[in-house]
């Protein structure tokens, strides 16, 4: 094993040594395996599509919204109760013993749009999610910004980007991760942590993770405007119509199944063992 602080230290300067050491990396299908109850992801894998351009676009979009709310002196608040939760920021003052002046400093810096696609990529090397979970982690994200008007801050863009991934994999791939898993790839988090984040993540957005195929569509067209001039650069197909409503009804069937156990007492979306997969130790092993 590895001491988990030091591993999340890791874990962001591996994301530096991933910029300096990797050009691009493919989308492997042999690494998903096929849909046992239908054929949702069927394109995805036939078109083995470079993951890199669908991360960049999401990354722009991102880090758009973080300058535009620096400009515009939106700030994360400790007053701001529920939103302060995803601020890394809690955990500094939590826990200050696990943060010394570079670490922080780092926590707190303006991401470019290379720091946000490298961190992005670095969770993709590990959890390999489908590629269609960028958009709807964009779509979850800006849902939450449209609920509850949270500003995207230097301190909090790793934690939603996180929640909202987590979300989109369990809502899209028939095989995801636990979160469990996931605090094995970004230990920043511990489990319950984690558990914790995705519970308030989806109050916060009312328990409404359904994604319609046409807004799916708007998101899908709007990325893929970022590379009008070299269209082959975004190798994303758009969804068909029967893979759209796949992704409607599932999408709603898992927001039914999360406020149901949100009433139960439970903190997370849950589902068989068989719909989950164990992490690979890329990172942290």
């Amino acid at each position: 094993g590895i001491n988990a602080e030091f591993s999340s230290f890791f874990f962001c300067h591996f994301c530096v040594f991933y910029m300096e050491t990797s050009s691009s990396f493919d989308y492997d299908p042999h690494d998903r395996k096929a849909n046992t109850t239908s054929s949702i992801f069927l394109n995805s894998t036939i078109t083995a599509p470079n993951v890199n351009s669908i991360i960049r676009a999401v990354s722009n979009i991102l880090c758009s919204q973080i300058l535009e709310d620096q400009a515009l002196g939106r700030e994360l608040q400790t007053s701001m109760g529920d939103l302060f939760f995803f601020s890394e920021e809690k955990y500094i003052r939590e826990k200050p013993e696990a943060f010394d002046t570079y670490r922080i400093q780092i926590l707190r810096l303006t991401p470019t749009v290379d720091m946000i696609t490298e961190f992005i990529k670095a969770l993709f090397e590990c959890a390999r999610f489908s590629p269609e979970c960028c958009i709807i982690c964009l779509v979850y994200i800006n849902r939450l910004i449209a609920f509850t008007g949270m500003p995207l801050h230097p301190t909090n863009w790793r934690p939603l980007v996180l929640c909202a991934l987590l979300v989109a994999q369990k809502v899209w791939d028939d095989r995801y991760l636990s979160n469990a898993d996931f605090a094995f790839i970004y230990p920043f988090f511990t489990n319950e942590e984690i558990n914790k984040l995705e519970a308030k993540f989806l109050e916060l957005i009312q328990f409404n993770v359904t994604v319609k195929a046409s807004l799916y569509a708007k998101y899908y067209f709007e990325l893929r405007g970022l590379f009008k001039d070299n269209p082959d650069e975004f190798p994303l197909q758009p969804l068909d119509i029967f893979r759209g409503q796949q992704l409607e009804a599932h999408s709603q069937q898992v927001g039914s199944k999360a406020l149901e156990a949100s009433q139960q007492g439970s903190w997370t979306i849950s589902g068989s063992d068989a719909g989950r997969r164990r992490a690979p130790p890329v990172i942290l092993s």
